[in-house]
């Protein structure tokens, strides 16, 4: 037993226990009919609801099991080993109801979330449109009042099950002034008859590189009509309530990337096992165990960053440098695993036949979405110089020094 598994509680280690058997007799026999077909797997979907994983982290009043950020990071790192496409649809549900359930008021938490975890509503976050992704404060989708409601107009891109979503949270500018305070959420039902004024209908459906089967597609807004209820949290605090989301959406995607690179660590030591080249399995090569090497160490050092943001999260602490520094380190290791890990399996690595060249596509998204990698280095440099950074012991110190002057 490793020293993170010391660590765990029983329950934790059950909850890890019910994704491991999930993900291996379920999802990775299925993992490349997803990625090749490029379907939505809603049976597997409703399976993970059956099973309590998509509410995990969710109050048992509102349909979930009350678990910690800890649990739900041994989970997703399991379903990514097998599925990124899964582990991916685990976390749209996740943040999603964390969202409402964080921002919305009472009736907006009894209506949606105990839907979203029981696999009976897709819910979807609506802020990226064809000009603005990173630069959120940039969006043009407009909200404007009219008697006892809103019109939503503009078009948002790249929707995550965009295709087969219920509900959207969207955030729209529901006033003319530029910047953060004129933007606000809300929530939209998709349109139940193509009926723009009704509700979300989903424009162009988006075929990715990887993490194909999620049904990513554009939604458009066209004199969408929803009433004052739709509104979720105060107006004016939607950028707020996105920049929560993309905190807590970090240490997920950061599982998630992990999970991949440990699936392409997984199949690089089994191919090694195997392979024979001179007269020998190339596992006695110290070029293929240099490789080998790296890989175990980045999956084991990003696992502690994670786990660390996760359980600052859980303390109720500040934890957005946390979530930046995993969620960067995280995916860049798991594109440089999944590189390596074609590299060992040569040829063979770069045919569709190969479940590393399915690793090696999925794993570049997580270098881009909930903020690219480019972006965390500015937040993490940032609180660094800012005394907020959790490894910046100095900076803190000199910060309380300089206050204690001024005093």
């Amino acid at each position: 037993m490793n020293t993170i598994d010391a660590a765990l509680t029983d329950e934790q280690r059950a909850a890890r226990e019910l994704a491991l058997r999930f993900a291996t007799e379920q999802v990775a026999p299925r993992a490349a009919e997803i990625d090749r077909d490029d379907v939505f797997p809603q049976d597997l979907y409703t399976r993970m609801a059956d099973l309590g994983l998509l509410g995990i982290n969710i109050p048992e009043e509102y349909g979930g099991s009350g678990a910690d950020e800890l649990t739900t990071c041994l989970i997703m790192e399991e379903l990514a080993r097998r599925s990124g496409t899964v582990a991916n649809a685990l976390l749209l549900a996740k943040l999603q109801s964390e969202l409402i359930m964080r921002a919305g008021n009472e009736d907006q938490r009894r209506n949606y979330v105990p839907d979203i975890v029981s696999g009976r509503r897709i819910c979807l976050i609506a802020v990226t449109e064809p000009d603005a992704g990173t630069d959120v404060a940039s969006i043009r989708t407009t909200a404007t009042r009219q008697d006892g409601g809103w019109v939503l107009n503009g078009t948002k891109a790249f929707m995550t099950a965009g295709a087969v979503g219920d509900v959207a949270v969207v955030l729209a500018r529901t006033s003319s002034d530029p910047g953060n305070a004129s933007l606000t959420t809300f929530l939209v039902e998709k349109s139940p008859n193509g009926d723009p004024g009704r509700g979300f209908v989903v424009g162009h459906k988006d075929e990715l590189m990887g993490m194909r089967g999620l049904g990513t597609a554009g939604i458009v807004l066209q004199n969408t009509v929803v009433a004052d209820s739709a509104v979720l949290g105060e107006t004016g605090r939607g950028f707020q309530n996105v920049m929560r989301s993309f905190d807590n959406g970090r240490i997920v995607i950061a599982c998630l990337a992990l999970g991949l690179a440990v699936g392409a660590l997984d199949a690089s030591l089994t191919y090694a096992r195997e392979r024979v080249a001179f007269g020998r399995t190339i596992e006695n090569f110290q070029a293929v165990q240099l490789m080998l090497a790296d890989m175990v160490v980045d999956t084991q050092a990003a696992r502690l960053l994670i786990h660390h943001a996760a359980q600052m999260k859980d303390q109720g602490r500040s934890y957005s440098s946390e979530a930046s520094m995993a969620k960067l380190f995280a995916s860049d290791i798991a594109v440089r695993t999944a590189a390596n890990a074609v590299q060992v399996h040569g040829g063979y690595g770069y045919t569709k036949e190969a479940v590393v060249e399915r690793i090696y596509r999925d794993a570049k998204l997580t270098q881009i979405y909930e903020g690219t990698n480019q972006i965390q280095r500015v937040i993490i440099s940032r609180d660094a110089l800012q005394g907020r950074s959790g490894g910046s012991g100095t900076s803190r110190t000199n910060n309380a020094s300089k206050e204690s002057k001024r005093a």
